[in-house]
This record gives structure tokens, sequence and C-alpha cells, in this order.
């Protein structure tokens, strides 16, 4: 999403106030309510109510409930808070303005908001408000579903191999296998990155607005940050490179990565192919990491080596899938000696078809949207069909790079490979 015109803040929880000791298991609050004497009101029903605490800037994971003030953008403000609810299992939003007016009223009913507090504030219909909540909170406390999303590290061989392209196609292609799924794409490389381009966006925020004020992230700025695409995948640029000031941090990237865990059922990150502290941090968390090369002999050294570094650290191997990018027929020994080298499988293997991945790149659009038919973007479906699976065993996994091998290889003779 990219809303710049309405920018919720939190202003209570933490301010300097001691606020009452409450138990972890109490009901999360957000409060973003700009008119002091409604924010008053609010702090003051909340502080009263051991069911409830207002959720402190720091802490990961979305608040239960968010209680905005409307600001005079009315679409913008609306379709944050869609936003919201959209994104977070279970979650609910009050809202409050100076006046009621019959259509603001509907439009916020439309919005899926629970409670409209017209202002000056009444704190019985607070308490009431709140109750309500408690209850039915309560009644869902026996099933419980917390949503903790599948994180997907897409990482390169060396600079050139197609990471982004991976992570782009890859992103897209879980949104739309998965129903009812909702999908965020991280850029994390900053060393030239240039996800934005992939998608013919100009987007108005990046991970620099989180990294310039780390105490600010919350639901409400990182749903205000992130970009929604026409096909359902929510951007989340970097906004470094190399001609830029400042650098990401483990410190800043770990802390988003599981507030986003908590919105999103997948996020994918575009690591680029440097591996450093911050990269490091995201293979860490990461429930699986691709792993894109090509069989060029240089590519293959320095995937040789990420390889090693990676199964070194204590990855398991199973947590790591090898894409070998740009595959042709007649690689079919070259392949096998990979293989042997690496000392590790090849998950998929991607076709070489340059005039469908370029003009993609070059329409701004990605390629399983561009030429859906393409065997290209069979692969990147089937691909996205095993991360949704998730419990998919090596051999299931295998069993499709041979299906797809024994496609390619047939449809072209083999010539010999010179050394």
């Amino acid at each position: 999403m990219s809303q710049p015109g309405w920018n919720p803040v939190r202003l209570s929880g933490d301010q300097g106030k001691t606020q009452p000791e409450k138990s972890p298991s109490a009901i999360s609050v957000e409060l973003a309510v700009k008119t002091e004497e409604a924010r008053k009101a609010f702090e003051e029903v909340i502080a009263n109510n051991p069911e409830f605490r207002v959720k402190p800037a720091k802490e990961a994971g979305p608040a239960k409930l968010h209680i905005l003030e409307l600001d005079d953008d009315l679409k913008q403000s609306f379709s944050f808070i869609e936003s919201i609810l959209q994104s977070e299992d279970g979650s609910e939003v009050f809202l409050t303005a100076p006046c009621l007016e019959s259509g603001i009223l509907l439009e916020a009913m439309r919005a899926g908001v629970k409670e409209f507090f017209p202002q000056p504030i009444q704190k019985e219909e607070i308490q009431q408000a709140l109750e309500k909540v408690a209850s039915r909170s309560k009644s869902l406390r026996h099933s419980p579903s917390t949503k903790v999303g599948q994180v997907i590290g897409v990482f390169g061989g060396k600079g050139g191999v197609g990471t982004t392209s991976i992570a782009v196609n890859l992103a897209v292609c879980l949104q739309k296998a998965g129903e009812r799924k909702s999908v965020v794409l991280v850029e994390v490389n900053q060393h030239g990155g240039d996800l934005p381009l992939f998608f013919d966006l100009q987007p108005n925020h990046s991970f620099r607005d989180i990294g310039a004020d780390l105490s600010r992230l919350d639901t409400a700025l990182l749903t205000r940050i992130l970009t929604k695409h026409a096909t359902g995948v929510h951007v989340l640029p970097s906004g470094y490179d190399d001609l830029s000031s400042g650098r990401l941090t483990p410190e800043c990237v770990e802390p988003t990565l599981k507030l986003l865990q908590s919105l999103f059922d997948y996020v994918v990150i575009d690591c680029g192919h440097v591996l450093d502290l911050t990269t490091k941090k995201v293979i860490e968390v990461s429930s699986s990491i691709v792993v894109v090369s090509t069989l060029i002999v240089p590519v293959v050294h320095r995937t040789k080596r990420i390889l090693d570094l990676l199964r070194g650290s204590g990855c398991d191997n199973e947590k790591i899938k090898l894409v070998l990018n740009r595959y042709t027929p007649e690689e079919k020994e070259v392949l096998k000696e990979t293989e042997e080298a690496l000392k590790f499988p090849a998950s998929w293997l991607m076709p070489n078809d340059y005039p469908t991945a370029s003009g993609a790149i070059n329409n701004g659009a990605p390629l399983v949207v561009h030429a859906p038919r393409s065997q290209v973007a069979k692969c990147f479906q089937e691909m996205a069909a095993s991360m949704i699976t998730g419990n998919q065993d090596q051999k299931e996994s295998t069993h499709w790079v041979d299906r797809l091998r024994k496609i390619m290889i047939g449809r072209s003779k083999p010539r010999p490979v010179h050394a």
C-alpha cells in the first residue's frame, strides 16, 4: 500500500508514563488518536481494564485492537483500515472522529470497523465496547489462529543470475496459487537492488523508512509503507544501493520480518548475492532458502562456497533448495558434473528463455503475468506449489526435476560438451 496522506502515529504506551502492570495475555491495543481529550479517555478506560493493555511500539506482532482517529482524507483512511483488517487474522478496529455523520458511519461499517465513537468521548461506551471485544476473544481462545508466515529467502550465487526475477515470480505464483493467502515481497539487497522495476512501481516508501527510526515500527507504520501491486503481492523495496548512505542492520531486519510473518502467509525475500550480517539474519529466520545459480563456471564456484557456508553454519540440507537458472537441453552432461561438484541436487531447472524474460522485465511485468503459458512460467508455478505444500520430501522434489529433465532433453538431442 502507498498512502502518504495518512500516517497514524502511536501517541500512547511509550510516552514516559508508568503503565499499570498487565498480564502478557491481555488484549493488546494500538492507540493512534491525536485529539488529546479523546486519547486520554481511551487511555484511562484501557488502564482500568485488566483485560487490555496498550501495545509498546517495540513489541513485535500485530495488535488485536486498533483504535484510530479519522483523518480528513476519508478515502485513504478507509483504504488503510481495510488493509489492516485484510492482513491480520482476528484483529478489530475502533474509529473515532470529532463528529458523527451518517455517510461516514456507513463507510466505516463497510470497511469493517466494529465501533465508531463520536467526540467528545463517552467512557461508558468505550467500556461496553471493550467488554464485547473481550467476550469475542474468549470465545475464540480455545481455537486460536495465530498466523506465522513462511519465510522464503532467495539468495544469488553471484550477481546477474536472476535472483530478483526468481523472487518476483515465485511471490506472484504464491499469491495466485493460494486461496485467501497473503504474500509480501521484501528486498534486503543493498547493492543495486531494483525490485520496483520488475513491477513497474514507483513506491513512496521503503525499508529505509523503518531503518530511520526503528522505535516507530508497528502494524500501522508497516502497513502504510508497503506498496500493493495489481497481482495482490505487497512489496517492500530496500531503498538502499551502493550510492546511498546508511545500511540495513540485522537489528532492523529481524523485528520487521517477525512482524511481517504475523501479517502475511508468505514472506519472500530478495537477498541479492552478498552474504553479510543482514542476509545472514534473513537466512536464520527463513524456513526455506532458495539458492539461485547457473551452469557458468565462476557462478558454480561461488555457489559451492555459499552452499558450504550454509551447511557449515548448521543449516539443514532440507531447508536449502537449489535453482539452476537458464538451463538448456544441451547442458545435460554439464548439469550432472555441476551437481557432483556442488554435492547438492538441483530442486528446479529453469529453462533459458531470454526473449520472454527480457520482455517481461522491459515491460515492468512479472514473467508469469507477461507470458503465463511459457515453460518458464510453468516452472515457477510448480515451484510455488511445492512451497505451499511445505512438507514435500526430497523424493517428490526430485520427481519434478526428473520430469522436467525428460521434457527438456527430449526436445533436443544433446550435443557433446567440450572442455
